[in-house]
């Protein structure tokens, strides 16, 4: 057995003996060493059977392709937060990655973080950027099976994480939410050769922030949900940054850009009786010399809605899209899910199935069927959250 499976099994091990000894607060263990003084485990599994028809290397526009299986852990991460002063909390978070025969466990999330007051709170580390609603949610509690990564194309380091230091609070009485802060972004390579160090060659740190306006119940956690359950009551609109000084050399014009990306979105998580809570998000982000992307213009945008039924069912529908300007010509990778939630205990455990399928169109002559993205894909995922 490899080690990194061996350390998450000691560690589940070990927070279920503690939270028999220990006091619990919604099933999670709570050690305390004394005042303002205390750490929480976590541990939040996902294991996902996928079935995908995609393409072989090297395969042309008219071939055709092939249904492949799999099984696979999505995600495997072991989580502590705690408090070491009063208004100094931490928060650390893990994950594992790999294949079969060999994983590896690496940083996801590490950040202090300092409440001088409701207004004003202040996190220094590995921190998930302030951009739009949805990069920012906990997977932990996504709407859909999972993230809709086909039209978040954020710069990024760690899956839209970056080093740095944020400010964030409440403003007139929960209605404002600002989240805005100073990252590494792309660092200029003093000992690059051609165009290497003019990226970034003064060293200037990447702007991310994003203003929300609340029009019923605020999100005052870190991390924000994408499905409350009917927990609260939720009606939002936000607007968001991005923004690095040199960033994306053009070859064709030998010349250093800046990146600028701009995004709007829109929550709603409303529980309309005890028994029934529609949840819907939009959102639309509009990329300038984007380094994941690698073109001057590119657009995307997503939509995703659900109904859950007396706290168990939840059907899903998601469409997730980016335009990318590739020589003049739109190339779209685009994607329709449709989707089923079953909660057995809320977030802690439920069963997720979702069907994806590509509505995307490629007009690039030069492209090979295998540079598409994979197409058609169904989902099965069971979650554990302790």
């Amino acid at each position: 057995m490899k080690k990194p499976l061996v350390f998450i099994m000691l560690c589940a091990s070990a927070f279920i003996g503690v939270s028999m000894v220990h006091s619990q607060e919604a099933g999670v263990a709570k050690l305390s060493y004394g005042p303002n003084l205390w750490i929480d485990v976590h541990l939040l599994f996902q294991m996902q059977y996928t079935n995908t028809y995609s393409w072989e290397s090297g395969i042309e526009q008219e071939s055709d392709g092939a249904w492949k299986s799999d099984f696979a852990p999505r995600r495997m991460r072991v989580m502590f937060n705690g408090q070491v002063a009063p208004n100094v909390t931490f928060f650390v978070e893990s994950d594992i990655a790999g294949t079969l025969e060999q994983y590896y466990m690496f940083l996801q999330d590490a950040y202090v973080n300092y409440k001088i007051a409701d207004e004003l709170q202040i996190a220094f580390g590995m921190i998930l950027l302030p951009f739009m609603h949805h990069n920012r949610e906990s997977a932990v509690s996504l709407l859909g099976v999972d993230y809709n990564t086909a039209a978040v194309k954020m710069s990024e380091h760690v899956v839209w994480r970056d080093y740095g230091v944020e400010a964030r609070g409440l403003l007139a009485g929960g209605m404002v939410d600002y989240r805005i802060g100073l990252f590494d972004g792309i660092e200029r390579d003093a000992g690059g050769k051609g165009t290497d160090d003019d990226i970034n060659p003064n060293g200037l740190p990447r702007i991310v922030g994003r203003v929300q306006i609340n029009l019923m119940e605020p999100e005052t956690g870190f991390f924000y949900s994408g499905n409350y359950l009917g927990k609260k009551k939720i009606v939002s609109f936000g607007a968001g940054i991005d923004y690095m000084k040199d960033a994306v050399y053009d070859g064709a014009k030998n010349e250093v850009n800046d990146y600028f990306a701009w995004t709007v979105d829109a929550t709603v998580d409303y529980p309309i009786d005890s028994n029934m809570v529609v949840a819907f998000q939009a959102g639309y982000v509009k990329y300038s010399w984007s380094p994941t992307l690698g073109v001057e213009d590119a657009y995307s945008y997503y939509a995703q809605a659900g109904f859950l039924w007396n706290g168990t069912w939840q059907p899903v529908l998601r469409y997730e899209a980016t335009v990318e300007d590739v020589g003049g010509k739109d190339d779209s990778t685009a994607y329709l899910h449709v989707g089923l939630n079953y909660f057995i205990s809320g977030h802690n455990a439920n069963i997720k199935i979702d069907f994806r399928y590509p509505t995307g169109e490629y007009e690039s002559i030069d492209k090979k069927q295998s540079d598409f993205p994979d197409e058609k894909k169904f989902t099965l995922q069971a979650q554990i959250f302790i």
